[in-house]
């Protein structure tokens, strides 16, 4: 008889307990299951509250949903270093302002030291002496020039080589190699003939000629008379206006 109750109690009790065993177990295992769709759910909103998807989000310090008093240490970690990128963000701006002002600062002293370079002595005054060579050789050329003798040529080349040279230093131009030669070849020569013609002017003979040629090679005037030193003021003066007017295309 106590065998059989035994029995009785085993069968009724044993699926009471399995059924109370699955209730808890289901009961656990949805704990667990929410528990862990919540920290996915940390996880993945993590680098959005580290690194801001777009503009709009980095510039708001905070959350729109998380307030201040409801967060916890670590989301506190998480807005400050926040607030740090987006302070960092706007000091980038600021310091790229400041390299492109240094860049273009850094840009006009180039330009500047390419235009004190350019009127160097030495790199200047080498490319005027081969402008006056080039000149002597392009007159000595011209039938044109069969009407001046050797030494009005060689002062008439000496005389746009001058010119050149103070037209060029007094407007500051830098000029590439093709502006050079149609200046030579094409303007220059116009100016030196204009010299030409104004030297049997100035000059009443041989010595006063010799003395003009000299002033366009030195620019010395010590050895002349001041007639001499007016007339060849006023020959030069036109053959001047008439070059600036052939070269203004250079000095817009």
């Amino acid at each position: 008889m106590q065998l059989s109750k035994l029995k009785l109690m085993l069968f009724i009790g044993a699926p009471l307990m399995l059924i109370i065993a699955a209730l808890v177990g289901y009961f656990i295992y949805s704990t667990i299951s929410a528990q862990q769709a919540e920290n996915r759910k940390k996880v993945e909103n993590f680098g959005e509250l580290v690194i801001p998807m777009d503009a709009s989000a980095s510039s708001s310090p905070t959350d729109p949903s998380i307030t201040q008093e409801n967060i916890s240490p670590t989301q506190r970690i998480i807005i400050t270093l926040k607030d740090e990128r987006s302070e960092l963000l706007k000091k980038t701006v600021v310091m790229q302002d400041k390299i492109n002002s240094l860049e273009a600062q850094v840009a006009e002293l180039e330009r500047y030291k390419r235009t004190n370079e350019r009127y160097a002595p030495h790199t200047f005054n080498e490319e005027v002496s081969t402008v006056h060579a080039r000149m002597k050789q392009l007159l000595s050329s011209q039938a044109e020039s069969k009407r001046f003798t050797s030494t009005q040529i060689k002062g008439m080349a000496a005389a746009a080589a001058q010119e050149y040279k103070r037209y060029l230093t007094i407007h500051k131009l830098l000029l590439d190699q093709d502006q050079i030669d149609t200046i030579v070849n094409n303007h220059l020569s116009a100016y030196a003939y204009c010299i030409g013609d104004g030297m049997d002017i100035a000059a009443n003979n041989r010595e006063e000629e010799l003395l003009v040629v000299e002033y366009f090679k030195t620019s010395k005037t010590e050895l002349m008379s001041s007639r001499l030193k007016s007339d060849l003021k006023a020959i030069i003066k036109p053959c001047q206006e008439l070059l600036a007017e052939r070269l203004a295309y250079l000095t817009p």
